[in-house]
């Protein structure tokens, strides 16, 4: 249950990320932004990390691992904000919500043996991710998405969902080895070799405003404490059940979009949301 708990955690520091990433990303530039909240991330963690010190006394494996953390996440924290400034989060967040289980799939090829409530719980998640994108209003969700754009978006979000899937794995390996924060910190760096193509392409935006900065610094904070928190499950029995709570980040960002970027919800919505709250409750109780 505590892996399951630590993945929601990490869902509802994610949503609110999500939420500002929305409000932000076609003004400051999708890949722009991701590498801003890379380096903020990383300033933040320098702190205690630095002070701490017990990162250079990790073995040359641990170290690896971190950095390699970083390759991929970079290119699922790109993906995401690309498809957040073509999309609304009422699409983007359910669309790429059901990563996590992907998590769970490298488990069972390892070894994994899910129970038939933990099966049925998986179940519950992705069909209510697929519910939540495919039935938005009139002039939300799918049908808020300009002509000939959805391709783009999808491709994005699918870069997303790699991205994000493949850093569970590693990030929970990374933190068995190098420690969890440690992981965390060493995967800012690397994190930008892979966004940095990506905004080569991207066009030239403004400076950034002082609440924009504070945007950024806030997005950072965020992020590094929901991978921190994903990675910390690494040392837990269940491991890969962390990937179910996080599946729960759609359904909280599509709530909290209505509530504050008033974005429109249908009622086939709410009942793909009620079912992604469903399974994360059925793993919760299947770990306990």
């Amino acid at each position: 249950m505590l892996a399951v708990m630590f993945g929601v955690f990490a869902a509802l520091c994610w949503s609110v990320h999500d939420l500002i990433a929305r409000g932000m990303a076609a003004r400051i530039g999708a890949f722009r932004m991701a590498a801003l909240v890379m380096i903020a991330g990383g300033i933040l963690l320098s702190v205690y990390v630095l002070s701490d010190g017990r990162v250079w006394q990790s073995s040359r494996e641990g170290l690896i691992a971190g950095l390699v953390l970083g390759l991929v996440y970079g290119l699922a924290v790109g993906g995401l904000f690309k498809a957040f400034s073509l999309g609304p989060i009422s699409l983007v967040g359910p669309l790429t919500a059901g990563y996590p289980v992907l998590a769970v799939l490298w488990g069972v090829t390892n070894g994994l043996e899910p129970t038939a409530l933990q099966w049925a719980a998986v179940a519950a998640t992705l069909i209510g991710a697929v519910i939540v994108a495919r039935s938005g209003t009139e002039d939300g969700g799918i049908n808020a998405v300009e002509p000939g754009k959805m391709p783009v978006l999808l491709l994005f979000a699918l870069i997303a969902v790699l991205g994000y899937s493949a850093s569970i794995i590693l990030g929970q390996r990374a933190a068995v080895l190098v420690g969890e924060i440690e992981a965390t910190w060493l995967s800012r760096a690397t994190a930008l070799v892979t966004i940095f193509p990506f905004l080569l392409g991207e066009g030239r935006h403004a400076p950034l405003t002082r609440r924009q900065w504070t945007g950024i610094f806030v997005m950072g904070g965020l992020d590094v404490l929901g991978v921190i928190a994903v990675n910390a499950s690494g040392h837990l029995p269940g491991k890969e059940f962390a990937g179910i709570g996080i599946s729960a980040y759609g359904a909280l960002a599509v709530i909290l979009a209505t509530i504050f970027l008033k974005e429109k919800v249908s009622a086939g919505q709410w009942l793909g949301i009620a079912l992604i709250f469903c399974g994360v409750a059925a793993m919760s109780v299947s770990n306990a």
